[in-house]
Parts: C-alpha cells; sequence; structure tokens
C-alpha cells in the first residue's frame, strides 16, 4: 500500500499536491481527467471507471455515490471522486429537494444577499446527498429571446449578471468549501454561449474578441476574482473556432490573464462534439490533443478521450507538462473542497440501504429552506402593470373577512372581492411552474413524475389565501397550452361573470423552454390570447378587474394580453412555492418589489430588445412596430410609489483611478411601505469607438416608509467607464459621461448629470 504522504493535512495546499502527482503513474494522472456520466453507463461500466481512477461522475444520486466512492478511495492511491450535479435552481434534479425559482427569475430581485442565501441552501441540500461540485450559476446573457436557455440566465446585463453570479457562488463555495455543508461552483457557460446566431443552442457566435472583452468577459472575470473553482467551456464556436478547442479564450486570457487557479471542465461531450458536429478533426487523439492543448482539463461524457490520451502520450504527441498542469488543478480542487479530509464528504456507508432517506428528512426542503425559498419567490415577482378600475387599482384585493393588519395599502383602500375566478393553463400546471432542470427533464426526460414534495400552484396559493378572507375561488382551464381545440372559452367567460376580479394565468411550459428548445415564434401558443380578448369584454362589462398572470421560462409576446389586462404581474418559473408568493401579492399581504433583468419585446421579429444597445440610423427601429420594448430592463412596480431628486457626484471631475460617488434623494410618496431598487446607469457621450446608450454600473435596495425619503449613494469606479481599444485592452478615454440615476433603464425614469474624465 502506497504510504500517503499526501494526507496530511498540516502540509502546504501546494506541497499536498506535489506529493500524491509524485505517486502517480500517467495513466492515472489521465484517469483524473476523466468525467462519467451516469446517466449513459451501466451500474458495472460505472464501477470499472470508478475502480480506475476516473476523476468525477456526474448526475449521481442517492446511494450509488457512496458505492462508487467506496471504489475510487480503496485503490491504489485512494483519490476520491469528484461528483457533479446541475443544481440549477436548488438540487431540484432530486425529486424531494427544494425547488427554488428559475435563475431568470432569482435576477428579478436585484439582491445579491438574497442569490447567496439560495447558494448556501442549494450547497447544504447538494452535499447532504454526498455530492460536491454544482455545474452553476450560469454567466450566459439572455440576449436573444429565442434562445431555449434564457430562463438559465440572470437575464441581459454583464453587471447584474455579474453580481448575482458571484453571490450564488459565496453561497456554494462560502469561505471554505471544505465545510461539510458547502459545495464547488462552477461558471458557465465560457463564453459568448447565449449570443449563437438567431437565438439557436450550441450554434456559431459571430462576435470578435473585443466585444467579447466588453460585453460577455466582465462576469466570468468577476466570478474568477470571487475565488470560483471551476468553470465550464461553451458548447459553440467564437468566430469559428470552437470554445473548447480556444487556446486564446481558456488557457491565455482565463489562466494567463485572469490567473484562475481552478480546473476548466468541457459541456457535454465536447471533445466528441469537435469530431462529429463541428468536425475540426476525424479522430478522438487529434481531438483530444487540442482540447489539452487549449486548455481543457477534465473532459466531460467523452470516455474516448482516456485511450487516445494514453495512445498520444505513448507516441510522444503531447506535451505531458500539460497533462501535469491539468491534473495539478484537479487534485487542487479537491483538496481545497476537502475531499481527502472531510469525512462527510467521502463517507461510505451501508449498501442496505438509502442514506438520503434520512438525510432529506432533515435537510431537504425543511422549514428553514422553504423560508429562504418563499422569500426568493416573493422578491422574483414583477408587477408590470396596475391600472385603476372604478377608481381603484387593480391590486392588491382583499376578502370580506381579512382579518390582517396591513402593513402594505396602495392609496385608498384595496377592493374587497366575494368571489373570484382563477382561469387559465398554467394556473394549476407544477411543470410550466418549475421550467427545466429539475427531475421533470435531468438527468432523463421524465415528464410524467409525480413530486413528493409539496407544490403551491397559482391556484392552490390563491384558494389558501381566499380561504383565510372568506372569499370563494371559481376555476377553469379556459384553454390549452397548446391545442387551439382544446379550449373552454365560453365556460371560463361564464365563470368571469360570476366573479368581482378575474387572474388569467398565461405563458408556456417546460418543452416550450429549456435546453433544445429554441423557438422562433415567441407568440402565445394555443387559444391564450383567444382566451384573454374573451375575458377582458366579460371584464369591462362588469366593470372588474382582469389580472395576468405569467407563468413562463422567459419573455413571450404579451402585448395582446397586457393591453387587455388591468393588472400583469410576471412569476417567471417560481419554483415550489411561486403560488403562495403569488397570492401573497395579490391579496397585499406582501408588497412586490421585482424589477425586470431583462426586457421583453412587442414581436419576436422586434428582437434584439435589451436596452445597452447601440446607437443606430434612422431610429434603430422597424416601420411596424415600435422601437421600444414593452417592458423595458429594470422596470417593475410596488404598491406604492417613489420619486427622485437631486442626483449629486462627489467630484465633478475625476481621474481614471479615481472612484467616485454618486447620490440621490429618493422619497416614498404613496400610503405604504415599500422597497426600491435604485439603479445607476452611464453613457460615454464621445468616444473613439460606439458605445452603447447606456450601461448599468451600479444598483443599491432602499426600504422606505410611507412619506419618507434618504439619500442614497452608489459608488462609481472611473475605470468600470473603460472601453476595449484595438489591441483588446481595456482604456478610459478623456472626456465627458452622463451619469444617470433612477428607477428603471428608460431615460423618462432617469436624473442625469455629467461627469468629467481627466
Amino acid at each position: 500500500m502506497e504510504k500517503r504522504t499526501w494526507l496530511d493535512a498540516s502540509l502546504p495546499l501546494k506541497k499536498r499536491v506535489a506529493l500524491l502527482m509524485d505517486a502517480m503513474t500517467l495513466d492515472e494522472k489521465i484517469a483524473q481527467m476523466v468525467q462519467i456520466s451516469y446517466s449513459v453507463v451501466t451500474s458495472e461500466e460505472a464501477d470499472k471507471w470508478a475502480s480506475t481512477g476516473a476523476g468525477s461522475f456526474l448526475h449521481v444520486l442517492g446511494n450509488n455515490s457512496r458505492r462508487l466512492q467506496r471504489l475510487a478511495t480503496e485503490n491504489r492511491l485512494g483519490i476520491p471522486v469528484i461528483f457533479g450535479i446541475d443544481a440549477i435552481h436548488g438540487h431540484a434534479i432530486h425529486n424531494g429537494a427544494t425547488v427554488f425559482p428559475s435563475q431568470l427569475a432569482l435576477a428579478c430581485s436585484w439582491n445579491t444577499n438574497l442569490a447567496e442565501k439560495m447558494g448556501e441552501v442549494t450547497a447544504r441540500e447538494v452535499a447532504a446527498e454526498g455530492l460536491h461540485w454544482t455545474f452553476s450559476p450560469v454567466f450566459c446573457l439572455g440576449r436573444d429571446l429565442r434562445w431555449g436557455r434564457v430562463n438559465e440566465t440572470f437575464g441581459e446585463d454583464a453587471f447584474l449578471s455579474g453580481k448575482m453570479g458571484t453571490a450564488v457562488i459565496r453561497g456554494y463555495q462560502g469561505d471554505d468549501p471544505s465545510h461539510p455543508e458547502r459545495i464547488i461552483a462552477c461558471a458557465k457557460h465560457y463564453i459568448a454561449y447565449g449570443e449563437s446566431t438567431g437565438g439557436r443552442d450550441s450554434y456559431e457566435t459571430p462576435i470578435g474578441m473585443r466585444t467579447v472583452r466588453d460585453i460577455f468577459l466582465p462576469p466570468f472575470a468577476e466570478a474568477a476574482r470571487a475565488g470560483c473553482l471551476t468553470f465550464m467551456a461553451g458548447y459553440q464556436t467564437i468566430d469559428r473556432v470552437p470554445c473548447s478547442a480556444h487556446k486564446k479564450l481558456l488557457r491565455e486570457i482565463l489562466k494567463d490573464e485572469l490567473g484562475f487557479t481552478g480546473f476548466v471542465v468541457t459541456d457535454w461531450s465536447n471533445v466528441t462534439s469537435l469530431i462529429k458536429r463541428q468536425k475540426i478533426t476525424d479522430n478522438f487523439e487529434d481531438a483530444s490533443r487540442i482540447a489539452i492543448e487549449a486548455g481543457n482539463d477534465m473532459i466531460m461524457t467523452s470516455p474516448e478521450f482516456y485511450e487516445a490520451t494514453r495512445s498520444l502520450a505513448k507516441k510522444g504527441k503531447i506535451d505531458l507538462t500539460l497533462i501535469d498542469d491539468s491534473v495539478a488543478r484537479i487534485l487542487r480542487v479537491k483538496f481545497i473542497a476537502g475531499l481527502f479530509d472531510v469525512p462527510e464528504k467521502i463517507k461510505t456507508l451501508s449498501l442496505e440501504k438509502d442514506p438520503t432517506a434520512e438525510e432529506s428528512n432533515r435537510v431537504f426542503n425543511c422549514e428553514a429552506h422553504q423560508a429562504v425559498n418563499y422569500e426568493t419567490a416573493v422578491q422574483s415577482m414583477v408587477l408590470l402593470k396596475n391600472d385603476e378600475v372604478k377608481g381603484t387599482p387593480a391590486l392588491p384585493i382583499r376578502g370580506k373577512d381579512d382579518k390582517d393588519v396591513h402593513s402594505v395599502l396602495p392609496q385608498g383602500s384595496p377592493r374587497t372581492v366575494n368571489t373570484v375566478a382563477v382561469i387559465g393553463p398554467n394556473s394549476d400546471s407544477v411543470r410550466a411552474q418549475f421550467g427545466d432542470w429539475t427531475f421533470f427533464t435531468h438527468p432523463v426526460p421524465h415528464l410524467d413524475a409525480i413530486p413528493e414534495l409539496h407544490v403551491t400552484t397559482m391556484l392552490e396559493g390563491i384558494r389558501e389565501v381566499a380561504s383565510q378572507q372568506g372569499v370563494k375561488v371559481l376555476w377553469d382551464k379556459g384553454c390549452d397550452i397548446f391545442d387551439p381545440a382544446k379550449e373552454s372559452i365560453a365556460r371560463a367567460c361564464s365563470i368571469a361573470s360570476k366573479a368581482d376580479a378575474v387572474f388569467v394565468c398565461l405563458g408556456d411550459t417546460l418543452i416550450q423552454t429549456g435546453e433544445g428548445h429554441d423557438r422562433a415564434d415567441l407568440a402565445l401558443s394555443g387559444a391564450q390570447d383567444a382566451l384573454t380578448d374573451a375575458l377582458a369584454v366579460v371584464c369591462k362589462k362588469k366593470k372588474i378587474p382582469l389580472i395576468a398572470i405569467l407563468v413562463n421560462g422567459k419573455p413571450l409576446e404579451f402585448e395582446r394580453v397586457v393591453n387587455n389586462a388591468d393588472a400583469v404581474l410576471e412569476t417567471f418559473n417560481s419554483g415550489t412555492l411561486g403560488g403562495r408568493a403569488a397570492a401573497d401579492i395579490l391579496f397585499g399581504k406582501v408588497a412586490p418589489q421585482g424589477r425586470l433583468p431583462i426586457s421583453f419585446p412587442r414581436k419576436t421579429g422586434q428582437l434584439p430588445v435589451y436596452y445597452n444597445q447601440v446607437p443606430g440610423w434612422h431610429d434603430g427601429s422597424y416601420f411596424d412596430c415600435e422601437a421600444t420594448p414593452l417592458f423595458a430592463f429594470g422596470e417593475g412596480l410596488s404598491y406604492t410609489w417613489f420619486s427622485y431628486e437631486n442626483i449629486q457626484l462627489s467630484q465633478k471631475t475625476a481621474s481614471k483611478t479615481d472612484t467616485i460617488q454618486v447620490s440621490v434623494t429618493v422619497t416614498n410618496t404613496g400610503a405604504c411601505a415599500s422597497t426600491e431598487t435604485v439603479q445607476l446607469y452611464v453613457t460615454d457621450c464621445y468616444s473613439s469607438i460606439t458605445t452603447t446608450v447606456r450601461e448599468l454600473k451600479g444598483f443599491t435596495k432602499v426600504y422606505l416608509e410611507a412619506g419618507k425619503s434618504k439619500k442614497v449613494t452608489i459608488d462609481l469606479a472611473v475605470e468600470s467607464l473603460a472601453i476595449i481599444n484595438e489591441e483588446e485592452q481595456a482604456v478610459v478615454e478623456n472626456g465627458e459621461f452622463n451619469i444617470q440615476i433612477g428607477h428603471d433603464s428608460r431615460p423618462e425614469s432617469l436624473l442625469a448629470t455629467i461627469l468629467t474624465v481627466k
């Protein structure tokens, strides 16, 4: 038995890695670079790979991870396996674990503290299963809404994405990733994956390196600075070079320039795709060499890599120092994560029972985790419209028996209702509410799965609150999400005519969003628009509010719905407790405070509609569609109103190394307390290249009682005003910058002043 000197935790990290590397054969090193998917191999094949010394497995649940870990730690060197899982919005692949709102929904909170808490809860539940590593957060930008994976992003803006994503990383890894309740984060998909042509997944991304550095690199750079231990290479190509073959991106920029010391894992079967899809070579030896030389360290689901790389080494066709560098990076992360030292992370329990069952009773979806999940859902919902009906805002409503002491009241009394109608295909749909990356879809599709935890749909949430307030709830599906013939619009209208307020729940469903489900047409499917048209006629005749609740993975064509509805609440994919959170907002138990991290189009053909575009001639608009989006980045209402006055800079002139303070006085001018998200934008007035109309450079949240004011200050580093020059360097040019602060990204929402940089 090898004397395992590297197990001495008192030794420096670098020394422990070196001692283990010295003891390894070349075959053992190459095996550490292999990641095997448990969902595509037999149990016997998985056991063989574990005994061979495979560095990692993914998609292993339950007691299988303990069995594989036992086999790995009983071989010659006893190097633990690192288990990866797609815990994208909670450990949702495990049926029974907490399902949080999607990453896009979370971004609506603009709350980094909440994002960190979500990361902590997810880490605790993943670790309870004996797993160590999540392929999250996603730092891609959702700028082409046809792309199926927009729901996985933090929206369209790099600054917001960087702040929210690094907060999630802190939640996953904490100060000490070796802690039994912490896991390893993975920043993905490096880089510009969502910018592919036509919104088609894994396709060519037609941008140059200046655009990469200006728009897409900053959030990843922030992740590297935050200590994210792993990065994942994207599927697609950048300027015709696959990301997994892109030496400049992976090795020169990420590792050398940004100083990233963790390891890079390919995305699913990327090395195989170099042969079969991208066709830059016709054999695994070349594909493996290209991947290693480019800077990939761990190869996901291309098991042929192992024998191909062994052959390369025997033929002298690969630089062995590159293999050593990759393996040292992998081992370093394993040591940092405590896989060699923390028994909880490599425990080998009896195979007679599933240990996760006991853990789930204690951890999965426990009361404390539900509290974080509920708060995330509440803060992730965005009130987009709230017009008056008969002189009173459509929302909130309350029942005649409501005994709660309301702190969330609009000006005037909320409307009192005796009966409400809940209608629509997404009013009682768990799959629509969950979205992608849950036990319904991964690791293999299982669309008929029965949730093992209680899920509060929109209908159920409204019923729960309504029953507490003496309100009767009527329900009808109204129409199918797909088939226009499967509609009961007449019955739905009949039900609506008996109500004092009507909720219509619309959007998309699971197979219309997510990985591999790009959309050429963002129009609402089925008879959803027709249903809303008909309900609007009934509601206008009765002079009662029609309230649209959007349950959707990403922005769709909602203009017809918005025009018909008196109020609109965007919930995106809100997770297990989405219905409870929505109902509490609708009935005024809590105030809506979400703000959009993404812009909504009026029509699919209007894309792109993201706020930070480069100005163009002819107003940059189509003659048959308004230039403005339906809803803009940063928009969102509450049950009160806020005014902004007196924008001030700590200095009007600054050098390129300064950090200035931008201040504004915010006043709650309404009748109830609420939270405002103050947003700071900058426009480069004149520069040597074309620049965007404005860029988000800061934000903060402020809670104000009714009638109260507060001076809010946001720091602005002058170096953040840089452009990328022809040499791909970040340069702050002399000149004037328009500094803007206010409620959202629309010019009419912002106060402005000039900063001069010398």
